[in-house]
């Protein structure tokens, strides 16, 4: 008895200690991220009104490069599963995986219980369990499928999606979709600069320019600091936490009764969906309250409130796995996964489900995933495969022959330490925007690819993207749109010209948000750099043409202009998120400057443009492309290069 006893006390301090020091370490990488966690150094523009020379980082500047990794591959679940839903909503057996864990198919027996949303967005529950057999739709989005082996032990445990038509309420019936009436697709990722899309997407984003045909808004910019004052303008046309809604206090009162654009695509027929993940720090629950009543038809919030219901995992927790993964720490399966998938196929499936539903009937989907880019921006390479294959595929299956498909985000990355490098400061105020119309439409409106391509190099703001996602619902593409607040121009649809010399201060772009650069004339008698410059154009010329003999060597005749460039950032302070002892340091400066040079040379008084960047006074590089500014018919008619012509003077 007594050696029984000894034998039950040394159990119990082994589990005390199996417990314990996973606790232990928890505890240890938390403070960790405290200590460590990138701090925020806050930069006002001193200049908003003057007009906006929109900036153009390099993706690849070697100054954020330690900063840019490849995660190791995403690692999920293996264990098999034998039931899954079908693009087409209905639950199937997997007879592949069946086959593998060596079951018959008979022994088999399957139940689900439905997710039900409760009057809020906080709390769901399941419904009493019904038993099926596959093949089998069931009457809702979201549902808990337990298969058992002979009743007894459970084989397969696992929410999964659907797109129910049936249960969903509705103001009016649903219509069909046509050039005058497209479907709206808006797919946004949470934190993505455009330069880091161009670095963490580059399949996506090669399919979609190439094959799509986007346009890609290089001078698209935030109009506040994080994910909700950046939507609300899109959703609304409005301005987060001012008197331009009826509620300013969004952790006592819901946005029911806020007018997004949604609301308004469903009283015209559309089928709506709002598809978000991360429910704890989704778009409109962060520290607010979120929904009364579904926003939209369909709505997948409930479904990962189910998925945290069932596995009972702090958030917390989630977090701190999350920050080992991105130390490249092998984990034994990813944060970021469910079960044998990932999070983000998930919601991808979804959206299949929903689009295949509604095939040919109008549909607005606004989807926004974070958790592969909010915390981590190198992680969202695992959803470079994934959307390429969403995208691939909505082309294969027509969805895209009548629908506006717009790729976005709400600001560049917040958090991360490439936010406090020179080249981040910019990328942060830079979210990627690429917007596909359908090609009929092209072809219909030929002003409204001019106007697109024109803006697609202009100041845009997400007040811009409201107004054309109204001229889309009112079919208004030959006149496009402007809207007013309190008499003030607040946006300019982007199917017509944004004015060229626009400021922040007209965009609606606060001093701390603005990134764009303005000019100042540089002196060019007496400032050294100017010599400098010239010279270093006209080598540049001689270079390029250098291989045609038939060119002339040109001298430099005069020095007609250059200016120089400043983003205009200047630090205010630092705000800091914890203990973090970056709280201590100075934010990154530059020696870096751009200049733009115009210069006429001889013989054929050819007159070239083309920008600089300047470290120090000697390290000189040519950004971009050297352009002609006057005509030469008739002076390189000696070469065939249509690329070269402009540069060269035959001799």
């Amino acid at each position: 008895m007594a050696q029984f006893s000894i034998l039950t006390a040394s159990c119990r301090r082994v589990k005390k200690r199996f417990v314990l020091w996973p606790l232990i370490c928890c505890i240890f990488v938390y403070i960790y991220i405290e200590i460590t966690f990138p701090v925020r150094y806050i930069f006002k523009h001193s200049n908003v009104s003057s007009t906006c020379v929109i900036p153009k980082p390099d993706p690849f500047d070697p100054s954020i490069l330690k900063f840019v990794w490849e995660p190791k591959p995403l690692v999920c679940d293996n264990t098999p599963a034998i039931v899954y839903t079908d693009i087409n909503s209905v639950v199937q057996f997997d007879h592949k995986a069946i086959k593998k864990l060596n079951l018959d198919k008979n022994e088999i027996t399957c139940s689900y219980r439905v997710v039900v949303r409760i009057k809020d967005d906080v709390s769901v529950e399941l419904t009493q369990a019904v038993e099926f057999t596959p093949s089998f739709q069931v009457e809702a989005d979201f549902y808990r499928v337990t298969c058992r082996k002979n009743n007894k032990d459970v084989i397969f445990d696992k929410l999964l999606t659907g797109i129910s038509k049936q249960s969903t309420k509705r103001r009016v019936p649903v219509q069909e979709e046509s050039l005058d009436h497209p479907s709206v697709f808006m797919f946004g990722l949470d934190s993505v600069s455009r330069s880091a899309a161009i670095r963490k997407l580059p399949k996506t984003l090669r399919y979609v320019t190439e094959t799509l045909g986007s346009f890609d808004f290089k001078g698209y910019m935030k109009v506040g600091e994080n994910t909700l004052p950046n939507l609300l303008p899109i959703l609304t046309g409005r301005r987060a936490w001012t008197n331009e809604f009826n509620n300013t206090n969004y952790s006592k009162y819901p946005y029911d009764d806020f007018p997004f654009i949604w609301k308004d695509f469903e009283n015209n027929g559309y089928a709506t969906i709002y598809a978000e993940d991360m429910p704890k720090f989704s778009t409109f629950n962060y520290v607010s309250r979120g929904f009364v009543d579904p926003p939209s038809n369909h709505y997948l919030r409930p479904f990962w409130l189910g998925i945290e219901h069932l596995q009972n995992v702090p958030s917390e927790l989630g977090q701190v796995l999350l920050y080992l993964e991105n130390k490249n720490l092998n984990m034994h399966t990813s944060t970021m996964c469910y079960k044998n998938t990932p999070r983000h196929k998930i919601h991808i499936d979804y959206l299949k489900q929903y689009m295949s539903a509604y095939a040919k009937q109008r549909k607005f989907m606004f989807s926004f995933m974070s958790e592969l880019c909010h915390e981590y921006p190198n992680f969202l390479s695992y959803g470079d495969e994934d959307f390429l294959d969403l995208f691939t595929w909505l082309k294969d299956n027509g969805h895209l022959d009548n629908a506006v498909l717009i790729l976005f985000s709400d600001h560049g990355s917040r958090i991360d330490d490439i936010r406090n490098t020179y080249i981040g400061r910019i990328e942060v105020r830079m979210p990627v925007i690429h917007i596909v119309i359908p090609q009929k439409l092209k072809e219909k409106f030929p002003d409204l690819v001019k106007n697109l391509k024109v803006n697609t190099e202009r100041l845009t703001v997400p007040f811009d993207l409201h107004q054309t996602l109204v001229d889309i619902l009112n079919n208004n593409y030959k006149n496009p749109g402007k809207f007013y607040v309190d008499g003030k121009l607040r946006g300019i649809s982007l199917f017509q010209q944004v004015p060229a010399e626009r400021s922040c201060s007209d965009a609606w772009i606060p001093e701390n948000y603005c990134a764009c650069y303005t000019s100042t004339p540089v002196n060019v008698s007496s400032n050294g750099i100017s010599k400098i410059l010239s010279e270093q154009l006209v080598k540049d010329i001689n270079r390029i043409v250098s291989s045609n003999t038939e060119c002339a060597k040109l001298s430099l005749y005069k020095i007609r202009d250059i200016r120089f460039f400043s983003d205009g950032l200047e630090h205010q302070r630092t705000e800091n998120t914890g203990i973090s002892i970056f709280q201590f340091f100075s934010p990154e400066v530059t020696s870096e400057h751009r200049y733009d040079v115009t210069i006429e040379t001889v013989p054929g008084n050819g007159i070239f443009e083309a920008s600089y960047s300047v470290k120090g006074n000697r390290d000189v590089k040519l950004m971009g492309d050297i352009v002609r500014a006057n005509k030469y018919r008739g002076q390189s008619d000696c070469i065939k290069d249509k690329l070269l012509q402009p540069l060269c003077y035959c001799a």
